[in-house]
């Protein structure tokens, strides 16, 4: 059952990409961003982080899952406004890095991050 839930998620963030796609087009967005353009995203990352963390601190589990896909619907923005090559090599390194990762060669620390042991 796990299998399929995460197989449909999975699915979903494939929807959620495209959707992006079509909104950036809707709004003159669909081409590499400038740095400007870049650094104008940082804000409007930062302020969907802050409404999670909101969610999370009292208004349930139905909008803290709103809040978490807002802050992958910006994030996935902001892929796609890299030079597509960029991305795609950048994509393809962060999915071999973390497949790479094992409990053998990771743990999680005090803080819920997975980093290297020692």
């Amino acid at each position: 059952m796990e299998d399929h839930h995460n197989s449909e998620t999975a699915s979903q963030i494939t929807a959620l990409a495209e959707s992006v796609q079509r909104f950036h087009e809707r709004f003159g967005q669909g081409d590499e961003a400038s740095l400007d353009e870049m650094l104008d995203r940082i804000p409007i990352q930062d302020e969907e982080v802050r409404e999670l963390e909101q969610a999370l601190r009292g208004e349930g589990p139905v909008r803290t899952a709103s809040e978490a896909v807002d802050v992958l619907f910006v994030a996935i923005g902001t892929v796609l406004r890299l030079d597509p090559d960029l991305a795609a090599t950048a994509i393809d390194e962060v999915i071999v890095k973390n497949d790479a990762k094992t409990s053998d060669t990771h743990h999680i620390n005090a803080a819920g991050k997975v980093v290297r042991r020692s």
